[in-house]
């Protein structure tokens, strides 16, 4: 396989792994936030209660997070090898 088409396949890796990190994050960001919401109303009504929405906002904030670390990393680690100059 020639340098160029493997820095091509390398490429699309790259950007498709952060595209796809970036659309499961989208896809979880609604319930954080609601979650979010949910909890900071329900704190001054029912402490006991809150502590459910405030895991579940944790646990999202904590995926998104971890999502988005390893796509970024993935990302970073895939970039093109800088060419050696003798």
């Amino acid at each position: 396989m020639s340098d160029n088409a493997q820095g091509s396949t390398r490429d699309a890796v790259r950007w498709g792994l952060l595209l796809a990190a970036v659309a499961v994050s989208g896809y979880r960001l609604p319930a954080t936030f609601r979650s979010l919401q949910q909890w900071r109303a329900d704190l001054p009504v029912d402490p006991t209660g809150a502590l459910l929405y405030r895991t579940n906002f944790t646990a999202n904030a904590a995926g998104i997070a971890i999502v988005l670390a390893v796509a970024f990393g993935v990302f970073y680690f895939l970039r093109p090898r800088a060419a050696k100059h003798p």
